[in-house]
């Protein structure tokens, strides 16, 4: 078995991305950049339709010619996701050469990283990894963990952060535990129900009910 990949995540907020290709993989990769707040550049002499269409809206800055070296100059990360595997090669390795993360989808031996399959909840996101192994494997297992997680965990984030928030600028951070008591089931019924505020109330209620041990 192959050493397990060290999972991170990245802050790309108003980084230089750059994207070699214009084809559905390359394609597939712009929504989770722009989400993370890259500042995307693509570098392709054709791209599909919607890659047209997030130029035209400015969304990402797009250079419809083939790849030159100093697309590299000032990028943060790469992505060489071309039709082409001897272009991503070339993508990869003078992208290492610079220091830069990179990768060339779908070819091990030239990826820095993989990407991680994704389920979202508003801020939660749950990652998906088969250490390069399989990445039908990974679509597969999101596309289950999308169908079966209850949509209300991403408010039951956006609740419990809040309380964290109050509670930090109040005093000490209760403990774990404390947390996981607060969870409850009239909790989870009021955000099923559309009701953020009560759920929180009944949180930060629990919480601050009586003196609980505090994280150190």
């Amino acid at each position: 078995m192959s050493p397990l990949c060290y999972p991170i995540a990245l802050v790309l907020d108003q980084k230089s991305c750059l994207v070699v290709g214009g084809g559905k993989i390359a394609d597939e990769k712009l929504d989770s950049l722009l989400l993370a707040g890259a500042n995307v550049t693509v570098v392709s002499p054709v791209v599909r339709p919607r890659i047209a269409d997030f130029a035209r809206a400015s969304q990402i800055t797009l250079h419809q010619r083939p790849y030159q070296s100093g697309d590299l100059d000032g990028v943060y990360l790469s992505i060489a996701a071309s039709d082409d595997r001897a272009l991503n090669a070339q993508v990869v390795t003078e992208a290492r050469e610079m220091g830069i993360l990179t990768q060339a989808v779908d070819d091990i031996p030239y990826c820095d990283f993989f990407a991680m399959a994704l389920v979202r909840r508003g801020d939660l996101q749950l990652a998906i990894s088969t250490n390069g192994r399989s990445p039908a494997f990974a679509r597969w297992m999101r596309e289950r963990l999308d169908a079966e997680l209850p949509q209300e965990y991403g408010d039951l984030l956006a609740v419990l952060g809040d309380v964290r928030d109050t509670l930090k600028a109040e005093g000490p951070i209760p403990i774990y535990e404390a947390w996981r008591d607060a969870i409850t089931d009239d909790v989870f019924a009021s955000l099923r129900a559309g009701d953020r505020e009560t759920a929180r109330t009944r949180i930060y209620d629990r919480l601050t009910a009586e003196p609980v041990e505090v994280a150190s």
